[in-house]
């Protein structure tokens, strides 16, 4: 497994096709969520990838401290490939996502049913419950 870190600037051709390739599989196809995933955000992120082999095994974008929220960092799009899952690649993508951000609190958009996962890695509901394209959504922050 191959861990790559860059910013939108130094992601190749390739690497951009399997990340949208990745995130509509699962967040579109997948989970049924007929949403835009492209939303112009991406430039602005931190693109955290793990290869198997030629394969995206799994991927998050990370926006660093005061990007996307004033005061917090922020990671979204967390993806593990379905082949993958279970493998304990997921652990691994979140722990180096975390360590990536430049500054804590980090703030995350979480499906409500992972809630408990989160958890696991320090992360803290916030607020309330709130459906995003018919999947209930907390918001998170790992202080």
């Amino acid at each position: 497994m191959e861990t790559i870190h860059k910013s939108f600037e130094e992601l190749s051709s390739v690497q951009l096709q399997d990340i949208f390739r990745l995130r509509q599989n699962v967040f579109i196809i997948e989970q049924q969520c007929f949403y835009e995933d492209i939303d112009g955000a991406d430039a602005k992120a931190e693109h955290l990838l793990i290869y198997d082999e030629e394969k995206l095994a799994a991927y998050l974008r990370i926006f660093p401290y005061g990007v996307k929220y004033k005061n917090e960092a922020n990671m979204g799009r967390i993806v593990v490939d379905p082949e993958f899952r279970g493998t304990g690649l997921g652990e691994r993508l979140i722990k180096k996502g975390i360590e990536l951000c430049d500054k804590k609190p980090i703030r995350i958009e979480a499906q409500a049913a992972l809630e408990k996962y989160y958890n696991g890695f320090g992360f803290k509901a916030e607020g309330e419950v709130y459906v995003v394209d018919e999947i209930d959504h907390l918001q998170m922050v790992l202080a």
